[in-house]
């Protein structure tokens, strides 16, 4: 019987926690947790070091998994499922707190997931000291999927007939066919003709079925397929050992390989050869293996991204009212490459670089607000943080918030789009950071650096949004984009941009 288990991102465990929630001994779980640490997916940390906000290398505490030091917790720095022996972990996002088995959330994070990394899911994952593992589960769901999609494998058998509706065989016809002459014109009454048709059944066939079959019992004993809405297919009843000694069975797939020339076939049949030479190898399937990734901050910036409509790889001919004024002659160049990078220049030759790497903002909306033909231009960072305030006796105390790297980048990207965004006339900018949430507060919060305002006048607080995620996953997996910004973000953000004696202004 597998054991299973919620837990939260980045929130801090005790051992006998995990082993609670999984129904196992303190001493199994820390066996399991020290697997889960090889590979990335847990971390030790101090038991005073904050939950749910970034996670500095000084901060991970290196200790024998066999001896658990005092004081010391574990934390999941990864979204998805993961596999250990006969044990699934189900490691949620962190925002989410209103339940502790959130099945219906997780469902819809590992479809976005599913999108956003198909490509990556190899069915090889990287180990500890450059080595290689077979991954398991990322090939039991390319199975099943690969199935749904294309079928069974199938060579095409050609058939001989008489009076088909396939290809007519007039070599053979003439030669062995009666023939009726008439006005000197022969004429056959039968004809034989080719029909080719799908053999599933072969060898080949049937052990792809024994192979899906296998993958199924896998993913349903540890809930996997519930949770990626997958159907099973259990199609055999034959054992993996009655197609022959491992060693032949590979050899046969060399063989078919060498004449098959589709490329999907091949592909199946490559991963095949895989899985046998794991078998043979004796690894077993359940030792670990994973689907998720431990950056799923990437995930949110993709998401946020798509949904918003950003235009920062767009050329300025493609934006609203093309390129304007000092710009009209790079209307053939892409926003992003509006920002002036620095040069650096040495005092003896005189020589100069300006190559340098520069600000890349996360995203930029522009969008249409009001019935004037006036444009707003969003300055967005999709950040994947838990912005927390508590108050305290002597005030208020702000967790999980970004960086003061992040704080100061936004106010300078504000500034370097500015004499771009006079130029184009865009009467509004709005400079926000993107929260996830499991409900949507648009006016949540703000931060403000002073020193920052003395660079530019007219900048303004940075608003801190928060999106409902599982909105923007709905749309993000839809391929449905938001026509409306302002349906979701906050109205007080937006500031007007006004021009007066050579300095730009904004005012609310």
């Amino acid at each position: 019987m597998m054991s299973k288990g919620y837990f939260r991102e980045q929130k801090h465990y005790r051992l006998h926690e995990i082993a609670r929630e999984l129904g196992i001994a303190v001493k199994e779980a820390q066996q399991l947790a020290g697997t889960l640490k090889r590979y990335g997916i847990v971390k030790t940390v101090r038991e005073t070091q904050p939950e749910y906000g970034d996670l500095p290398a000084r901060d991970i505490v290196l200790m024998d998994d066999a001896q658990p030091q005092d004081g010391m917790e574990y934390l999941f720095d990864f979204v998805g499922v993961a596999l250990v022996e006969e044990t699934a972990f189900y490691c949620y996002p962190k925002y989410i707190a209103s339940e502790k088995k959130p099945v219906r959330q997780l469902k819809q994070v590992m479809r976005v997931l599913k999108k956003y990394q198909e490509k990556e899911q190899r069915l090889f994952l990287q180990g500890s000291g450059g080595t290689k593992q077979w991954n398991s589960l990322a090939a039991a769901l390319w199975f099943l999927e690969d199935y749904f999609q294309y079928g069974l494998y199938a060579n095409q058998q050609e058939m001989l007939e008489c009076n088909g509706e396939g290809e007519i065989l007039w070599d053979k016809t003439i030669h062995e066919m009666p023939v009726l002459i008439q006005d000197s014109r022969p004429y056959y009454m039968q004809l034989y003709t080719r029909k080719s048709v799908e053999n599933e059944m072969d060898y080949f066939g049937r052990l792809h079925a024994c192979i899906l079959t296998r993958c199924t019992t896998r993913l349903e004993q540890s809930g996997i397929l519930e949770l990626f809405d997958l159907p099973g297919a259990e199609l055999s009843r034959e054992r993996l050992e009655s197609f022959g000694d491992t060693d032949a069975v590979l050899y046969r797939l060399e063989q078919e390989l060498q004449v098959q020339y589709v490329t999907r076939k091949q592909e199946l049949l490559k991963s095949i050869y895989a899985y046998l030479e794991q078998e043979q190898a004796g690894e077993r399937e359940q030792d670990f293996c994973f689907y998720g990734t431990g950056c799923f901050y990437d995930v949110w910036e993709k998401v946020c991204a798509y949904c918003f409509g950003n235009v920062l790889h767009k050329k300025l001919k493609e934006l609203p009212g093309g390129a304007a004024g000092a710009f009209a002659e790079r209307k053939e160049e892409k926003l992003i490459q509006m920002i002036e990078r620095p040069v650096w220049r040495e005092k003896a030759s005189g020589m100069a670089d300006g190559t340098a790497d520069t600000l890349r903002p996360d995203m930029v909306c522009i969008y249409p607000h009001g019935t004037d033909g006036e444009y707003c231009f969003g300055i967005y960072d999709a950040k994947y943080y838990c912005v927390d305030f508590k108050g305290k006796e002597d005030g208020c105390r702000v967790t999980g918030q970004p960086g003061i790297g992040d704080v100061t980048k936004q106010y300078l990207y504000e500034l370097a789009y500015a004499d771009f965004m006079a130029a184009q006339g865009y009467a509004y900018v709005q400079n926000l950071f993107l929260c996830p949430a499991e409900e949507a507060q648009p006016e949540y919060g703000s931060v403000k650096l002073e020193m920052m305002h003395r660079l530019g006048s007219g900048l303004g607080e940075i608003a801190a949004v928060r999106l409902c995620a599982a909105q923007m996953y709905a749309r993000y997996l839809a391929d449905e984009q938001i026509a409306n910004p302002l349906d979701f973000l906050p109205d007080t953000a937006r500031r007007r941009i006004h021009e007066k004696e050579g300095v730009f202004a904004w005012t609310h």
